[in-house]
């Protein structure tokens, strides 16, 4: 039981959930109001995304695997709203007040259910760009190897990997009582025997996290890029190859694009884990520069797992017919339900590239 009887040691856990208007304001627009706005139209595009690559006529591995990224972004994103997005805008506004007293709860759980499609997306990216790399720079060796069976096993792997590595991600916390005022206590969750022992941290959280999280994706994505930009520039002076290689420079070019727009985005959580590890994972206080260079690495992280729907828009000839024959697609099918009109029956189209108030009489 909390001893909250004590007046310091009521102020000391309290300062914890204490933060000026400043840090409020900060905390709402770059994480409510940006990060929500990445989250909301990352999901839309990824979604668009995958039911375009889906109904490609062209399957490669390489479209499958970018399915698959589709749907790790976007449970990347529907896992970070409640994590990220919600909790501000009671700080700020005084609204969600529930979900804020909830949120301090369930957070040590959130975080790693958040780190799980986290983890795909990254070891997808790597996967996505080591099959590209296969394809374009050995491309004897990538029959075998780059298989679409082989493809489809690997991103099973990734899948139970992602879920297999962050099963401890739930057992760092513990629940405990802190006092809220004079014998008032709340439940929340601080680190607990196991997260916080020294051979976990050093191991764990440390060593694996760079390989497999930050260090080790980085640096063989800069390394497989740097091989695919210089493949770009070789295929770029062979314009007389074979009918699929202006398919094969589309395609890598998206790759090599997604791949900086990832080593741009992840940088700054990457040196961000390496502050909190030479910090001695103390926790920054607000208006501290480590809490808010926290924050905008939070939101590059959301925001490379909603971007590549414009990536493949910008760079992709060929995703941008796609694009435009499945909502042809789903235009035609959006009809309005027959009306007669003098013994006649009437349907209203809405597709685009026609008149608005088209009618086709029957």
């Amino acid at each position: 039981m909390a001893n909250c009887f004590n007046e310091s040691a009521i102020d000391s856990h309290m300062a914890k959930f204490d933060i000026s208007n400043e840090c409020a304001l900060f905390d709402f627009a770059v994480y409510t109001v940006i990060a929500g706005t990445c989250c909301v139209l990352g999901v839309a595009g990824n979604t668009l995304s995958f039911v375009v690559l889906y109904k490609d006529p062209v399957r490669t591995p390489t479209s499958f695997i970018l399915q698959a990224l589709a749907v790790a972004d976007t449970l990347v994103l529907l896992s970070a709203t409640p994590l990220y997005t919600l909790s501000p805008v009671y700080t700020f506004t005084g609204f969600l007040k529930g979900y804020y007293d909830l949120h301090i709860g369930i957070m040590p759980f959130l975080w790693p259910i958040y780190l799980i499609p986290y983890t795909g997306t990254i070891l997808l990216t790597v996967l996505v760009s080591l099959n590209r790399y296969e394809a374009v720079c050995r491309p004897f060796q990538a029959t075998k190897i780059c298989s679409e069976v082989n493809i489809r096993r690997h991103v099973l792997y990734i899948a139970l990997f992602s879920v297999l590595y962050n099963i401890p991600r739930f057992f760092e916390y513990e629940k405990v009582e802190i006092c809220t005022g004079y014998n008032t206590t709340m439940e929340v969750f601080e680190m607990s025997g196991f997260g916080g022992n020294m051979v976990y941290r050093i191991v764990y959280g440390n060593i694996l996290y760079f390989l497999v999280m930050h260090g080790g994706p980085l640096l063989s994505l800069a390394f497989l890029n740097a091989n695919l930009i210089r493949a770009l520039k070789l295929q770029a002076r062979k314009r007389t190859e074979m009918n699929m290689a202006g398919y094969q420079q589309d395609i890598t070019l998206v790759l090599v694009v997604v791949v900086c727009v990832f080593i741009c985005c992840q940088t700054p959580t990457f040196v961000d884990h390496i502050l909190w590890t030479v910090l001695n994972n103390n926790t920054p206080s607000c208006g501290q520069w480590h809490y808010y260079y926290t924050a905008i690495g939070d939101l590059m992280a959301i925001l490379n797992s909603s971007v590549n729907f414009v990536i493949y828009v910008l760079t992709s000839p060929k995703f941008r017919q796609n694009l435009l024959g499945t909502l042809r697609v789903v235009c035609s099918r959006r009809t309005i339900a027959p009306r007669i009109r003098s013994g006649k029956s009437e349907t209203i189209l809405l597709c685009p590239g026609t008149n608005r108030h088209e009618r086709e009489a029957v």
